[in-house]
This record gives structure tokens, sequence and C-alpha cells, in this order.
């Protein structure tokens, strides 16, 4: 059924390489607006610009803009100045086609006569895109065997220049960078050693090093560099799949490699023994790791109460009734180094976790300001038998938070602190945001200066220039995320009672009612669940000959232990 009131939606779209020509934003806009006007008797229009975006595909906000509003049945004509301004590709624009189709929204391209109120004019409009698509498609394999043929003549393509050497444009040559080099060598050393890449990672950030952008290391990053055969002094071109959304590598039959093309960061039995690692940990893990079919509760936390070392962790045998606990070994020993430190695992670490934790929310529950350190410490041991707690600081640290919690005086003076470091971040991220603003209208001015200047400016500064805002803006985003996630944790830690609102947990039951049987909570809660709560409430964890001998809690405290002999 027509409209009663007509209203075009006019589109433009621009890409950099049309600033002058024909095509440009200024003349399909005006064109388009004399058609609706004096070709379709349409005088209610708006325009929608998209300039500097390609048509590879209808990502771009003016387009998307365009379309919701459609939606809501806004427009009843679509018009454009050639169909390859909606997208050269043909599924994007059959997508779009058939929806403006159902909401009955004829579409319109001015300069190739296609009007799809008519039959022709759909079926004309259809094989028109086919051979847009074939033009696209053929341009883009010239673009790729040229790069491709660039590779093979040892020419550099472009692109993020690796970690630990620098780029020279001039002479078009690679160097080492020293102060990178040494971080790549020992990522190389330490992942020989330890064969893991999150522990490698974790080696890392221990030491204070950074990525070259200021960031902590992780097993992503360190994979990149170890996979990477750059550090061998070998180019590689044409790997990456680009048709996958997601990053894989197309066969090897395709890939450029050009051997000798820069000076090397490791040996080749450096390189062909991380490989080997790589792999054959890739093989281990399998799906069923992609999966997380078996977790580490406590990974990361356990360290050697002898050396301090990390203790890594591991499966262990399959119980009668399918359980199968973690074991975890003192990771020095694992470098065949003499520790005298016995494993522990699951049920000794687990039981007796859960129970201090557990103890802890029932003495929350049942404290008053007369009862003292030692009777706080009774209740804490409750179910332990033979442990004491060493240092009675921590009782009295424990017992002035408790207070705090019935005191709201007292409990004021604590949060202060936290409170002002809230209002830090708070300030820090206003002014993240107001900076992203400022550098998007800036890449706003920018690409109509480019665009409608009387004087274009150079597509190389145009280029150039906007590469910068948009390494700013995305350096911006970055900070504000991580100051997100810093205000969550801090919101989350900076309350001295974190460790009772366990209670809000899934563990919230078992917890509450004391019933601790780690094997019992695995087939209940699930390892994930068990893995995200430690990982809440416990900082590191230190074990010595199968016994915990300290906690300490995320806000800090830290409670260590001793036994009777």
């Amino acid at each position: 059924m027509p409209r009663a009131h007509q209203k075009a939606a006019i589109y433009c779209r621009v890409s950099t390489l049309h600033q002058v020509d024909k095509d440009s934003l200024p003349m399909q806009r005006q064109d388009m607006i004399n058609y609706a006007k004096y070709v379709l008797s349409i005088e209610d229009y708006e325009v929608f610009e998209d300039a500097g975006y390609s048509g590879k595909n209808t990502d771009r906000p003016a387009f998307q803009s365009m379309m919701e509003r459609i939606e809501h049945g806004e427009f009843s004509h679509v018009l454009v100045w050639k169909i390859d301004r909606i997208s050269r590709n043909l599924l994007d624009f059959a997508t779009m086609y058939a929806q403006c189709k159902k909401l009955g929204v004829t579409f319109i391209s001015k300069n190739e006569q296609f009007d799809t109120s008519t039959a022709m004019g759909e079926a004309m409009l259809k094989i028109i895109l086919v051979f847009a698509e074939l033009e696209r498609n053929m341009t883009s394999e010239r673009v790729t065997a040229t790069m491709i043929a660039r590779a093979a003549d040892k020419q550099w393509n472009g692109g993020r220049v690796p970690y630990g050497y620098h780029y020279d444009k001039a002479s078009k040559t690679f160097s080492i960078r020293e102060d990178e080099a040494v971080v790549v060598r020992q990522i190389y050393d330490l992942y020989a050693k330890l064969k893991s890449l999150q522990y490698t990672a974790d080696a890392l950030n221990r030491d204070g090093l950074k990525t070259r952008r200021g960031y902590e290391w992780s097993a992503a990053t360190c994979h990149i560099i170890l996979s990477s055969p750059f550090y061998l002094g070998t180019l590689r071109y044409n790997y990456r799949d680009e048709s996958e959304k997601t990053f894989s590598f197309k066969d090897k039959s395709e890939w450029v490699l050009v051997p000798n093309h820069h000076d090397p960061l490791v040996t080749q039995e450096q390189y062909d023994y991380c490989q080997y690692w790589l792999a054959k940990n890739a093989k281990r893990n399998g799906h069923q790791h992609a999966q997380r079919a078996h977790i580490h509760i406590f990974a990361g936390l356990i360290h050697c109460g002898y050396c301090g070392a990390l203790m890594v962790a591991s499966q262990g045998a399959r119980h009668a009734n399918d359980y199968r606990p973690s074991i975890y070994v003192c990771g020095s020993k694992r470098q065949h180094k003499n520790c005298p430190n016995k494993f522990t695992y699951d049920p000794e670490v687990g039981n007796f976790v859960f129970r201090y934790i557990s103890n802890m929310i029932h003495l929350k529950a049942i404290f008053k300001p007369s009862m003292r350190e030692q009777r706080i410490e009774r209740v804490l041991t409750d179910g332990l038998p033979g442990l004491h707690i060493r240092d009675a600081s921590s009782l009295s640290a424990l017992r002035r938070m408790l207070l705090a919690q019935s005191d709201a005086r007292t409990y004021f003076s604590t949060q202060e602190a936290p409170q002002k470091q809230n209002q830090k971040l708070m300030k820090e991220k206003t002014a993240l945001l107001a900076e992203i603003r400022k550098q998007q209208r800036a890449l706003s001015r920018l690409d109509e200066l480019f665009l409608f200047a009387d004087s274009p400016m150079p597509q190389k500064d145009y280029l150039l220039k906007k590469q910068q805002i948009l390494d700013k803006i995305v350096a911006c985003q970055e900070q504000l995320h991580r100051l997100r996630q810093d205000s969550i944790f801090t919101s989350t830690l900076s309350d001295e009672q974190f460790v009772f609102q366990a209670s809000s947990l899934l563990l919230q039951k078992a917890l509450q009612e004391r019933r601790i049987d780690i094997q019992q909570l695995t087939a209940d809660v699930g390892r994930p669940a068990l893995k995200d709560f430690v990982g809440f409430v416990i900082t590191s964890i230190v074990s010595k000959d199968g016994k915990v001998m300290e906690i300490t809690f995320r806000n800090g405290m830290t409670h260590t232990f001793q036994y009777d002999a």
C-alpha cells in the first residue's frame, strides 16, 4: 500500500580514492537532491553521507543510521548516485535490498537509471551488481599478486614493526633494537624452561617488563613472538587467511618465506625447540582444552613454601568415581632444581581454603564487639585440627575490620581512601572520554577538509594524519577500558569485608552451612565457578610439604599459619 507522504533517503559515499572525481560528495548530494525534487517530485528528503569509507561492506555509521530509520517506516524511497555506493559486495546489497523490498521502500540508482518499482529495473540492478562485485574481486586479486611479488623480492609490505626491531624507511631495512631484543631472547629462554605461555608471561610481568605499548605481557603476546619466523631472520607474507573473521592461517604452500632477510635474534635450534613444545602443548590441549574440560582451581595462586616458585598444575589420577584432582608441584623442581617441597593437590589445599573462608563468614555472622583475638582465632581454626594463626597482628587487624563494620564512623574512616581513589579514577575516565570526543571531532574536520576544501589536501598527508588521530582514539579507548576494570576491581576490593560477600556467590549455601568437601563442591558447583571464586578473594597461597602455610587475600590481608607437631 503506497504511503500518503513520500520521503526520500539520499545516500552518498566516497572512499579516500574519490576526492575530486565525478563521484565527490558535493556533486552526488546536489545531483540527487535535484533528482528527488524534479524527477520524483519529492520535496521531503534527508541526506546521509559517509566520507572516506570503503564499499567492501556496510559497516558505516551513516548507512547504518539510514537503515535503522528505514526499518521504522520513515522513508518511501532510497536514492543513490550509483549502486556501488551502497556496497560492492553482492550479499550485503542483496540483504539491504530485500529489507527495502519487504518494507515497500523503492530503491533508485540515479546514474544507472534503475528503479526497483519496475520488474525490469529490479532485474537489471541485480545483473549490474554481479559485475560490480566481479570487478572488485579482480582488483583485489591484482593487489594481492603485486604484494606477493614484492614480498618475494625481499620488500616489506608494511604493517606493525615486529617487537625487537626497528625499520628504516629510507634504506628499507630492519635493524635490531637492543632494548627489546633482550626481552625477546628472554621469552625464548623462559619458554624453553617453563614450557608454558602463561608462566612465561607471568615471569616477565614479575620482572616489571612491559610490551612496546606499555602493557603487561600475556600468553597471547608471548605466543606471537615465539611462533614468528621473523626472529629467525625470515620474512613471512601471505600466511593469513583474510577471508576468515577470526585469525587463521593459509596452507603453507601459499606462504611467501624469504630467509636471511634481516639479522636474527634467536638460533634455529632455539626456534625449533620452542615450536616443538608449542605444537605439543596445542596437540595435548586440543579441543578439550578449548572447551576447558579440566580447570585447575588453584593454578597461578599456589607458591612453594621453600623457594617461593610458583607451583605448576597438572592432572592427577582419575578416582573410581571419575573425580580427577589437580596436582601442584614446585616449578623449580620441574626445572631439575633441588627443591625439597612435596606436591599438594586439590583435596589438601581446597578443603583447607574453603573451610577457612567458611569460618570467616561464620565469624562475621556471630561477631560482637566484646569478642577478643583468642576467640576469633578459635572460630577461624574450627574444623582445622592443630592449626594456629602465627601472626597475632593479623587477628587484631581482622577484629578492627569487624568493629568497623558495626561502627559506622569507624567504617567510614576506613573507606575514605578508597573513595578518594574512586574519585581519581572518575576524573581520569572523564578526561579520557573528553579526549576521545575531541579526537572524533578532529577526525570529522579532517574528512571535511580533505573532501570539500578549496585547496585539496594531499592524500598522503590525509591518510597519515587520519591514522595518527585513530591511534590516539584507540589508545584512549584502551586506557578507558583498563580504568573501568580498575574501578570495578577497586569497588570490590576497597571494602575490607570483601571475603564475606562470598555468601552471595554460588557457594553461599555450602559455605554458610559449613559443608566443605572439595570433591562434592566440584561436582555441585563446577570447577569454573570455584576457580572464579578463589581468584575473586585470594591473591596467593603458600604451600609447604602439603600444608597451607599462608593465605593472602585480595584486600591485602595476610594470614600465616603454624601446626602442632
